[in-house]
């Protein structure tokens, strides 16, 4: 990637952010996850840790990060400024990547001022930003990692940093996840602290503070096992904190919705095919909920549930931004897929000190990444909806006098309409989604002759195909 063509562009655009974005703690373990944080604030993560005790600061950004005047930014392609640039280097190499980058920025300051890009307002869908740029004066550029390395000789003396640079949205390369072992298997599960820091402190740092909350985990349940075994523990004591901590789901009406407690078909063949899998899921599962949003968490996404919810946002959207959300639905398939793996080969290896790596475990077991390739986009990605109620609809619409049905018609799209998404909670997401499918149904039960004029109308005054669009032009039509 040629950093001299890329453009440089800050990694909050939007408001104010905090100094130290969506930082959390993961209940029960000394694990932490954080956005880029501003100059000031990895000071302030720095006061936050526990005086005299181990930090591991694990950087889990492929792309260089470098500080102008105190702020984070990134480069990006000048076609997708949206997008983080992929970088496919080892973690050893990306450190200099840093500094090339630091002082590509050097070099495109002009009369002591940068151009630096933004996002104009704050959209979920990279297709909805609209990207403006302004001037910034340089003060000062300083590479990240170095400023992390310099916490070390002030105020984090016992700090030691990682670069873990995971693929944005999936769990790939493999050997990120020995990365995060390595550093944790000699340490105490309750004493060493570990701060995951990304972009936004959603995605990456989420899947770090999963990874390391399972390693810790394991690695209690093994000391349990052990005083047990020692005679120092009766076995029902330790069995019950066992379950309460790491196996016992919180109490949630999402336990009703399959798809939200991960039961996706790919999910359903690696737990029948690999039997040890079930007890990792269940481990996955519960550490993906402390790791992600209230009640069961404190953090930004919970990595199961927001398969699903993003699906919800496919279904609502149009069909030109529907790819961006198809790619985050079969990623994050992907993920969780991994992290269920993950969590199988933790509870497995945790006993012998995670001597074998996740990496070695995955090529005794393949065949499951053939399986994941396969199966990660196994989805319904169109809504079934009931074709001889729509049947019914067109027989009672047809005729001259259609117009005069419109009344009683539309309560019968939206009754249709939230019969068939009937599993999807209330919400503006529900809300769309119906009237979109009202409006696609409409147009399919509307006298064919009508039909067309109407899609002609839309194309020729350049309309949004919406339900009140639609409606309108019907009603306002001549016969």
């Amino acid at each position: 990637m040629d950093l001299a063509a890329c453009i440089v562009k800050l990694d909050h655009s939007v408001g104010n952010p905090d100094d130290t974005p969506n930082f959390r703690q993961t209940p029960g373990f000394p694990v932490y996850g954080v956005g880029q944080c501003s100059l000031a604030g990895i000071n302030q993560v720095a006061e936050k840790m526990s005086k005299g005790e181990k930090v591991i600061w694990f950087n889990m950004r492929q792309e260089p990060v470098v500080y102008i005047s105190g702020k984070p930014t990134a480069p990006r392609k000048k076609e997708e400024p949206h997008l983080n640039i992929p970088v496919a280097l080892k973690a050893a190499e990306l450190d200099a990547y840093e500094g090339k980058f630091a002082k590509e920025i050097e070099a495109m300051t002009k009369d002591g001022n940068i151009e630096i890009h933004k996002d104009k307002g704050l959209q979920e869908n990279p297709m909805e930003r609209e990207d403006i740029s302004e001037q910034l004066k340089v003060e000062s550029v300083q590479e990240f990692n170095k400023l992390l390395a310099g916490m070390k000789d002030s105020s984090m003396p016992n700090l030691s940093v990682v670069r873990v640079p995971f693929q944005e949205e999936r769990p790939l390369p493999e050997e990120c996840f020995d990365q995060i072992v390595s550093q944790l298997a000699n340490e105490s599960p309750s004493a060493c602290s570990c701060i995951f820091s990304s972009q936004k402190g959603q995605g990456r740092s989420t899947l770090g503070t999963v990874v390391a909350s399972i390693t810790k985990a394991s690695q209690m349940m093994v000391k349990l096992e052990k005083m047990v075994e020692e005679g120092m523990a009766e076995k029902s004591w330790a069995e019950g904190i066992i379950k309460k901590k790491f196996e016992e789901p919180v109490a949630s009406e999402d336990l009703k919705d399959p798809f939200l407690r991960g039961e996706f078909d790919v999910i359903k063949e690696l737990l029948e095919k690999v039997p040890d899998t079930k007890e990792g899921k269940i481990l996955a599962d519960k550490m993906i909920d402390i790791c992600g949003v209230p009640p069961e968490g404190t953090g930004l996404q919970n990595l199961r549930k927001c398969i699903i919810q993003t699906k919800y946002k496919y279904d609502a959207s149009t069909e030109d931004k529907q790819v961006v959300w198809k790619r985050m639905i079969i990623n994050f398939i992907e993920r969780y897929f991994y992290i269920i793996c993950f969590a199988t080969y933790a509870r497995a290896q945790a006993k012998e000190g995670f001597k074998k790596t996740f990496v070695s475990w995955m090529e005794d077991h393949s065949e499951l990444r053939g399986m994941i390739e396969n199966g990660k986009d196994k989805l319904e990605w169109y809504r079934k909806v009931d074709e001889s109620k729509v049947s019914d609809l067109k027989g009672m619409l047809g005729g001259s006098d259609y117009k005069e049905k419109l009344g009683v018609m539309v309560s019968q799209l939206y009754k249709l309409a939230f019969q068939t998404y009937s599993d999807i909670p209330r919400g503006p997401i529900k809300d769309n989604l119906m009237r979109k499918l009202a409006c696609k149904t409409l147009l399919e039960i509307l006298p064919g002759d009508v039909t067309e004029r109407v899609q002609k109308e839309l194309v020729a005054q350049k309309l949004s195909t919406d339900f009140d669009t639609v409606m309108g032009l019907v009603v306002g039509m001549e016969a």
